[in-house]
């Protein structure tokens, strides 16, 4: 008798652990992602989001984004670079409309892509802790019907 208390015991705190939520902070480059208190890595991040589809797709689009935002990043420092050089103060002045469309362009590219980025990875995170919120565990109970237990799922 003592032998299935301990068991049902044991088993009652076993299947009741859950997995830990994940929280994103602002990084001096980018974002440092926590599982509870301990700081994970993007590997480490991307191998826990694997088992929600949904959030896959967040995290996919997001990396899309953030590659975009620094193509886009990459061009503006072109379109500077030649606006810069283009202008020489002695000489007439060209024009130099494209490299100002070239510039401010970029530059919303770069703001635009790097806003969706973000949002992508905080919806990355949302759906992931949702997935949470879903118990898909069993409980061992004493069965209402007489002696014995019964495993609820």
């Amino acid at each position: 008798m003592k032998k299935s208390i301990l068991l049902i015991l044991f088993f009652g705190f076993i299947l009741k652990s859950e997995a830990q939520e994940i929280t994103m902070f602002t990084g001096f480059f980018d974002y440092q992602y926590y599982q509870d208190d301990t700081r994970i890595t993007k590997k480490k991040l991307a191998n826990l989001i694997e088992t929600n589809q949904e959030a896959i797709r967040h995290w996919n689009r997001s990396k899309t984004f953030s590659n975009l935002s620094l193509v886009a990043l990459t061009s503006e420092i072109g379109f500077l670079v030649w606006e810069v050089s283009d202008n020489k103060p002695y000489e007439n002045e060209s024009n130099n409309t494209v490299t100002q469309i070239g510039v401010f362009g970029s530059f919303a590219a770069v703001l635009t892509f790097g806003f969706l980025s973000i949002s992508q990875k905080k919806k990355t995170i949302l759906k992931y802790n949702q997935g949470l919120d879903k118990k898909t565990t069993f409980e061992v109970q004493p069965s209402k019907n007489g002696i014995g237990i019964a495993m609820v799922f």
